[in-house]
C-alpha cells in the first residue's frame, strides 16, 4: 500500500524518517509530502497536497500534528480524493491550548499563519477514507481530548510525548495494524502481523 507521510509544525520530511523506514519494511511504498509549516497559509499547503493526491493515485494519509489539519482542508477542497485510509498523531483536531497561549504572545507575530489554523482546530471533511487517531498520553503540546474525534474508526493513546510518538516503533506497528484491518489491535484470532 502507498503511504504518504504529512509532517508537522516547524518540521520537514527528515523528522518522520524512522517512521517512514519502518513502514517500508512492512512492504508499504511510503513518500513525503513536504510543505513550508512556518509560511504560507493553510489553505496553500492543503492545495498543494489535494494536487498531489489527486496525480498520484490511492494512497493512505499518515500525517502528524499540524500535518493533519492540511490534510482536513485538503480532503474539504477535494472530496474524491483516493484516499483510503487517513490517520492523524498528535493532531489538534479541536484545537490546542498551546498553541492558542503562545499566538497571542509576542511570539506569535513570528510564528507564521498556517499555526494559527491549530489554535482553534478543523473540522474534519466527510471522506469514506478508513479514519484513526494516535496520541500521546504525554503529550503536553496536543492533549488527548485536544486530538480526538468522535467520528474516527479507531483511537490509540500510547504512552510518549508529541514528537516521540512519530520515532516510536509503537506506533509503526499501530499503524501497520490499522492499515491491515482498519484498527490499532490486533483483531481476536488473527494472530500478529508479520512484516
Amino acid at each position: 500500500m502507498r503511504v504518504v507521510l504529512v509532517h508537522g509544525y516547524l518540521a520537514a520530511p527528515a523528522v518522520l524518517w524512522p517512521l517512514a523506514r519502518r513502514l517500508r519494511k512492512f512492504d508499504h511504498e511510503v513518500e513525503h509530502f513536504a510543505y513550508a509549516s512556518t509560511r504560507g497559509h493553510l489553505q496553500d499547503h492543503a492545495e498543494a497536497l489535494a494536487l498531489h493526491l489527486a496525480k498520484t493515485g490511492e494512497a493512505a494519509v499518515v500525517a502528524h500534528s499540524l500535518g493533519g489539519l492540511v490534510v482536513h482542508r485538503a480532503l474539504a477542497l477535494e472530496r474524491h480524493l483516493p484516499v483510503t485510509d487517513r490517520i492523524f498523531i498528535a493532531t489538534p483536531h479541536r484545537g490546542c491550548r498551546a498553541v492558542r497561549w503562545t499566538t497571542t504572545s509576542p511570539l506569535g507575530k513570528v510564528m507564521g499563519r498556517a499555526i494559527r489554523s491549530a489554535a482553534q482546530g478543523e473540522p474534519l471533511p466527510a471522506h469514506p477514507a478508513r479514519t484513526g487517531v494516535i496520541f500521546g498520553t504525554r503529550d503536553r503540546t496536543v492533549r488527548a481530548e485536544e486530538a480526538d474525534l468522535a467520528v474516527a474508526h479507531d483511537r490509540l493513546g500510547l504512552p510518549f510525548t508529541h514528537n516521540e510518538l512519530v520515532w516510536r516503533p509503537e506506533t509503526a506497528h499501530a499503524i501497520r495494524r490499522f492499515l491491515a484491518h482498519g484498527a490499532f489491535e490486533e483483531p481476536l484470532g488473527l494472530g500478529p502481523l508479520r512484516p
